[in-house]
């Protein structure tokens, strides 16, 4: 396989600003189709990107359209059905994120993608963002000490683009649909916390219905570090920062993709250093480079199903936590 050839499910907002784009503009990358629900939509992104072909009913696609990969970006409600029927189709799979509704719908997917032999992968940008891949650098070797703690702040205004009722039953929810970037990243550095504690509100219920638009969740983790997560859609203005804390030093996010392109602030008692790390300004071009070049290679993709169903795993035990005011462990039992 010289190229990867994609067929392009939903041609929604990020399809048309980011993913889109991305999927034509990476080396080796080719858009053979365009599908939705919606023709006019459908047949107006194509034309954008200079794609062949366009469909509105999925099956046919996936049985007509000669691409070897799909790229998922549609409703969250329907990600683990659709992957399902492009793995049954013998498709190579990116999905957007959150990749499911909950850990079990989840698992359902992680399941048939280790009993397939395709590349599979669910969206995290971030994951490739310079900010991310310096620390990490950064960690590796030592620089901060060993992990201790840290903080999440994403704060920003009301932002509904596809104008669907803002429920939980839709995924819609704040802490599954902004939250899932900083857990995932976080779940990463830690590794997998053992449990959590939340509490969250909805203090706009007019906009928001059942999905809380200020939350606050407390990650432990086994060896007693504590990561802090702040989620505040009620406010005007854009806060998106991350800190960690090690026995040596610190590492500190003013701002990164989406909403900033910062640098990394490395703390130690030498004092502060300004680390330059600046991200493509389509946020998901690297990440579809990383996975092109995965499948090219036969090596696994940064993002992967098991980091997503990981994050799916710790939301749910988020989202017990907010009902039961406890502290709720995370369950592992079905991931390796």
């Amino acid at each position: 396989m010289a190229e990867v050839t994609w067929l392009l499910v939903g041609a929604g907002d990020i399809a048309t600003r980011r993913v889109g784009p991305a999927l034509v503009e990476v080396e080796n990358s080719r858009l053979l189709g365009v599908c939705d629900l919606d023709g006019e939509r459908a047949e107006r992104l194509a034309a954008q990107l200079g794609a062949p072909e366009v469909y509105t009913d999925y099956a046919q696609a996936l049985e007509e359209c000669a691409a070897e990969a799909v790229y998922i970006a549609t409703p969250q409600s329907t990600h683990v059905e659709l992957s399902l029927q492009a793995l049954e189709a013998g498709k190579h799979l990116l999905c957007e994120k959150p990749l499911g509704l909950n850990g079990a719908e989840c698992l359902r997917l992680l399941r048939a993608a280790r009993e397939s032999d395709r590349v599979t992968s669910c969206s995290n940008y971030r994951r490739l963002s310079e900010q991310y891949k310096l620390t990490e650098a950064l960690l590796a070797r030592g620089e901060i000490g060993t992990l201790v703690g840290g903080w999440a702040v994403y704060a920003t205004p009301f932002y509904n683009p596809g104008k669907a009722p803002m429920r939980r039953e839709l995924g819609l929810s704040r802490i599954k649909e902004l939250g899932y970037y900083l857990i995932d990243i976080v779940h990463n550095f830690f590794g997998r916390p053992e449990a959590v504690m939340a509490q969250a509100s909805t203090l706009n219920p007019e906009l928001y219905n059942d999905v809380e638009d200020i939350a606050a969740v407390l990650l432990r983790f086994p060896g007693g570090e504590l990561f802090t997560l702040l989620f505040d859609c009620h406010s005007p203005g854009t806060r998106h920062e991350l800190e960690l804390f090690g026995t040596e030093g610190r590492v500190y996010w003013p701002e990164w993709p989406p909403h900033g392109n910062g640098p990394v602030y490395k703390i130690t008692r030498a004092g502060m250093e300004t680390l330059a790390a600046h991200t493509h300004e389509n946020w998901h071009l690297p990440m579809i480079e990383d996975y092109v070049e995965a499948l090219l290679t036969g090596r696994e993709p940064v993002c992967t199903l098991e980091s997503a169903t990981t994050t799916e795993l710790i939301t749910d035990a988020i989202f017990r936590s907010i009902e039961s005011g406890k502290l709720e462990p995370v369950g592992w039992e079905e991931v390796s």
